[in-house]
């Protein structure tokens, strides 16, 4: 049984030396990809949004207006229009992502306190550019509105300033977001990202793991050579996940806040299922291109499906349902929460112990397909698929 187990290990090894696509697939190109996402969001927060203003009043305080979104980091005003028009065919054209429209008469009837509106635009086709640029510029024309308000009650019941300040704000509203009080992107999606390539990566490699002239003819030492199989895979997996982590952690200052030895314990484990799982089915299945796209139709899309990016609570119920059965649906959110909330082994408990049944269950199964295999003799690399 040892020699089996310890030969399935060694063959393995001896694959990944001599051809090298297991090394670069499961270490190699996740290393990578982490590298290429952490620069990618390592500015966390999207700016340099382009902007069109249309400013038809021409006045001292629409020239304020349009004074704050130029000094703001998060704008880039590249074009003033003289109607509408124009602006809708820079929308169109996709060379602006935001507009602004100040009406003739605007601080006359500010003035006459008329309330009057100015419009901002925004390109729907790219959501969250639309939600940032909405979200700094509502923040733009409050600051602005306030002041422009304690200005005119001041002046007009001639009050103090603060008297002025604490009429034209009425009720004070006041918010704080935890955790990630910046709203970084970086933050929330490059953890869950960049771990999700692995487990596709350890899928693929190991969807092909079971090769039939490697079968030995005695049943009773097939299901050490599987759980080699397993091991291997999953220490291999569980290796980069860790290296994805310290990336995102130690390169890129996404703050970690939890204990390290719990995402080792929940990367293991992601590992070892998808590495069960993914030789479940290279047992089950002798043909390997299809062995190949079941697993990559399964694991491939698992950032969507197990809404990591989209959460799950907003997704029809068949979707609910189904993303509880994916082993990323146990990690993504828990690798999230244990970097940025700092939460406990405790608060796993129950995604640890169904890691633990759906390991079970996976290998019970790849056992039956293992020991119903026929073994072939033929030379592996005789035929393409077996």
């Amino acid at each position: 049984m040892l020699k089996s187990f310890l030969k399935s290990i060694k063959d393995e090894w001896n694959l990944m030396i001599n051809e090298k696509m297991i090394f670069i697939v499961i270490l190699i190109i996740p290393i990578l990809i982490n590298l290429l996402i952490g620069y990618e969001f390592s500015k966390g927060q999207i700016d340099h949004i382009k902007m069109a203003i249309n400013d038809q009043d021409n006045s001292s305080l629409s020239r304020m207006i349009t004074s704050s979104f130029i000094d703001d980091e998060v704008f880039d005003v590249e074009y003033f229009t003289d109607n509408s028009d124009d602006m809708k065919d820079l929308f169109k054209e996709s060379k602006i992502k935001t507009g602004l429209i100040i009406p003739k008469g605007f601080k006359e009837d500010v003035t006459k306190l008329k309330s009057p509106s100015v419009l901002l635009l925004y390109d729907g086709s790219h959501m969250p550019t639309a939600s940032k640029a909405k979200s700094k510029a509502s923040e733009i024309l409050l600051t602005l509105k306030t002041g422009t308000s304690i200005k005119m009650i001041s002046g007009k019941l001639n009050l103090t300033e603060s008297e002025a300040k604490n009429i034209a704000q009425g009720i004070k509203f006041r918010q704080r977001t935890l955790y990630n009080p910046t709203k970084s992107y970086k933050n929330f999606l490059n953890t869950g990202l960049g771990t999700a390539v692995v487990q596709s990566a350890i899928a693929l490699m190991a969807a092909v793991a079971i090769r039939r002239n490697k079968l030995n003819k005695k049943k009773s030492k097939r299901a050490s050579h599987l759980l080699g199989k397993i091991l291997f895979y999953g220490s291999l997996g569980f290796i980069s996940l860790i290296l994805c982590i310290l990336i995102q952690w130690k390169v890129f200052n996404i703050p970690f806040r939890g204990d390290f030895k719990i995402a080792l314990i929940l990367s293991l484990l992601l590992s070892l299922s998808v590495s069960t799982f993914s030789i479940m089915v290279s047992s089950l299945i002798s043909n390997k291109m299809v062995a190949l796209l079941i697993n990559a139709v399964i694991f491939v899309p698992n950032t969507l499906m197990v809404g990591y990016t989209w959460p799950v609570m907003s997704m029809p119920k068949p979707y609910r349902i189904a993303s509880g059965f994916y082993p990323f649906y146990h990690y993504a959110d828990n690798l999230r929460n244990l970097f940025l909330k700092g939460i406990d082994l405790a608060s796993m408990y129950g995604d640890l112990f169904w890691y633990l049944k759906f390991i079970l269950v996976a290998y019970i199964i790849a056992l039956i397909g293992v020991f119903i295999r026929k073994v072939d003799t033929e030379k592996e690399g005789d035929k393409v698929v077996s």
